[in-house]
């Protein structure tokens, strides 16, 4: 076994004060004579503590307890590890191993449960090479050998999950049995249909027994490899990629990591991050969501009253502006006119807000693109409101700029320059440009596009309306 990285630091996280662990690892054969426990957690690899070899063997002892889960004895300079489960009640452990032939020389004492584990790798080394050799028999076969050597595998198979089955009955609360269940297939059953209709039943019932043997509520999962990558691969894989079906899957999840409390604690605070710095449109509906979900609703007792005022703001502010709301309506006055002009006012099957600066570099970059935009869409329904965030007597500048650069697109020139309206309150405006594509209700159907994807989700949007 290899370890792929391990970061060459301590877990600094919290501890409870416990029965500590005491394990003494004999190992034959060592590359090195220091020695690493290390651990699972998530999708990382800590190391947890350092032992030199002396009189014969390593000694890793500590007084803080070693939380449950799969852990590793990793040995420089390549990293080779050896795995370990730590179970309650199971810390006090003598370990003896080769580390040239790791498998069968793996000997405990103290841990019945590693000993079922490695008694059961041990079984699948013995079945692994018959298996094989018969495959590769039935690749040259007759057909006369074929119907036998196929039965042979068969046989083989149902020996292992025979072996597999019993690990799990005779030691239900086990990793050993946690780990042996992970990898047993849910099996599908018959549907019938067009294929259409076949496919989708198969995916949808796939999609709902796909945690069924693995329990997220085990708190050891989360130091163990088994559990990340069935969670991304849910959420990134068997889940659509829009907000709504996302928020019904973490909800899905979180409910099922509820018991273990850490768990629900890690995957809440990640996926809240991750779809907080989300650049996907409309991905900020999945942390207003989370939010308002979790942490408004007294899910989150670590969290102090300052952190939770400051999501619980973040969140106010981007609800309003989520896709599929309504627009709020802003009253402004149209230049050069100098005349009152409101967003609900204008009559288009599609109106695009556009907040700018003149003394901004990605305004001044996107403003082309947009001139050429417009001069393409304004006959196809499409109106621009272009707001200058210039306040007082900084306004005239939005209008020197568009002079001096000779752009006269005709679209709706706007500022606000007492900010009555305030629309950057209500839009969330924190940097400019920004952009919001308005169908002829004023819902909000896209923001946050750049200038020069504008034609391209346009052409999108109108084709989908036909």
């Amino acid at each position: 076994m290899k370890l792929s990285y391990i970061f060459l630091f301590l877990w600094l996280g919290h501890y409870v004060q416990a029965q500590g662990f005491d394990i003494k690892a004999y190992i034959n054969n060592s590359p090195s004579d220091t020695m690493y426990l290390g651990y699972y957690y998530a999708d990382k690899q800590y190391l947890r503590d350092t032992a030199i070899k002396k009189d014969g063997y390593f000694h890793f002892k500590n007084d803080r307890v070693l939380e449950s889960g799969i852990y590793l004895l990793v040995m420089p300079p390549k990293n080779d590890f050896i795995q370990l489960f730590i179970n309650e009640g199971e810390t006090n452990l003598i370990i003896h191993a080769d580390a040239a032939d790791v498998v069968k020389s793996f000997k405990i004492e103290g841990s019945k449960d590693n000993e079922i584990f490695y008694d059961y790798l041990n079984y699948l080394e013995i079945q692994r090479p018959r298996a094989q050799g018969l495959a590769e028999k039935l690749k040259s076969a007759d057909d006369a050998s074929r119907v036998g050597i196929q039965s042979q595998i068969e046989n083989i198979n149902e020996e292992v999950k025979a072996r597999q089955q019993k690990i799990i009955s005779d030691n239900p609360q086990s990793i050993s049995a946690i780990l042996v269940k992970s990898t047993l297939e849910v099996p599908m059953i018959e549907f019938t249909g067009s294929k259409e209709e076949v496919d989708l039943k198969r995916y949808l019932y796939y999609k709902s027994h796909y945690f069924d043997n693995l329990n997220l509520g085990d708190p050891r999962l989360l130091r163990s490899p088994l559990m990340n990558e069935r969670l991304n691969y849910y959420i990134e894989k068997l889940t659509p990629q829009d907000p709504d079906s996302i928020n019904v899957s973490l909800d899905y999840l979180l409910k099922k990591l509820l018991p273990a409390e850490e768990s629900f604690k890690f995957y809440l605070i990640q996926w809240l991050n991750k779809y907080a710095g989300s650049d996907i449109v409309g991905f900020d509906g999945i942390y207003v969501h989370l939010v308002d979900e979790y942490y408004s609703k007294g899910f989150t007792p670590w969290i102090d009253a300052e952190q939770l005022e400051k999501l619980e703001k973040n969140a106010a502010g981007l609800r309003p502006i989520l896709i599929g709301k309504t627009a709020p309506e802003i009253k402004i006055i149209r230049y050069p006119e100098q005349t009152p002009i409101s967003l609900y006012s204008i009559q288009s099957p599609y109106t695009i807000l556009v907040i700018w600066d003149p003394e901004c570099s990605h305004c001044k970059a996107s403003l082309p693109y947009l001139v050429k935009f417009y001069e393409k869409y304004k006959s196809r329904g499409v109106e621009i409101l272009a707001v200058c965030s210039q306040f007082t007597d900084k306004v005239p500048s939005c209008w020197k700029y568009l002079d001096d650069q000779n752009m006269h697109p005709g679209w709706i020139n706007a500022a606000d320059p007492l900010h009555v309206s305030k629309y950057k309150v209500l839009y969330n405006v924190k940097s400019t440009p920004q952009i919001f594509v308005l169908n002829k209700e004023k819902k909000i159907i896209s923001k946050g596009v750049g200038a020069e994807k504008l034609d391209e989700l346009m052409d999108h949007v109108i084709q989908e309306k036909m």
